[in-house]
């Protein structure tokens, strides 16, 4: 099994999500999947793609779960550098997933 990598293209999202790569880009263009623009192509952060499968989990227990961490994630840090934040929010995700099994 390959590892999966911190930094995907999108075809690799596609992969990883067994999804059609065309897929990806259009959620990456609608906003559902963040990404970052380097000249003509993309790179997505795997824990985009963690809070993504967090966020349309069709266990309201993940759900609810998810926003909780972010909600207090966003009251803890309001100064706080968007970087240090987002390092949170990663964390939090991690830890619901560990939690919800």
């Amino acid at each position: 099994m390959q590892t999966v990598k911190e930094i995907m293209t999108p075809e690799q999202v596609a992969d990883y999500l067994q999804l059609n790569k065309d897929t990806v880009y259009r959620y990456i263009r609608e906003g559902k999947i963040a990404a970052s623009r380097l000249g003509r192509s993309y790179r997505v952060l795997r824990a985009s793609i963690d809070l993504f499968l967090m966020a349309t989990s069709t266990g309201r227990a993940d759900r609810e779960a998810l926003f909780n961490q972010i909600e207090a994630v966003a009251l803890k840090n309001k100064s706080i550098a968007v970087k240090e934040v987002e390092q949170d929010i990663v964390k939090s995700v991690a830890e619901v997933r560990g939690k919800s099994g």
